[in-house]
């Protein structure tokens, strides 16, 4: 009986290090998501692959953005210099998956 008890409280203890450890590795998915971000204009334009998301700035001057993930996550600022292409966060094969839009920080 002590040992079943033992057994049972390791693994809760386990499965709570493993839920923290989450926790912690991405804080960005714990982050709240700005409603009011102001999407980026129209001379920049974005593409995922499996491993980076990355955009493309043709806009005169340079431009302030973040990625904003389909499942509400957000990405940090980058800014892109114009005629320049920037990675700004990660595949559609990461974390949060597909990006709905690129934002205006």
């Amino acid at each position: 009986m002590k040992a079943r008890m033992a057994r049972m409280a390791a693994t809760a203890g386990l499965g709570a290090l493993l839920t923290a450890g989450t926790a912690l590795a991405h804080p960005a998915a714990a982050s709240v998501p700005s409603a009011d971000a102001q999407p980026a204009p129209s001379c920049v334009t974005y593409w995922q692959s499996w491993r980076y998301a990355q955009v493309a700035n043709d806009c005169t001057t340079a431009v302030d953005v973040k990625v904003v993930y389909q499942d509400g996550a957000e990405g940090v600022c980058h800014t892109a210099q114009p005629a320049t292409t920037t990675t700004v966060g990660e595949g559609y094969t990461g974390t949060h998956g597909h990006v709905d839009r690129i934002a205006l920080c």
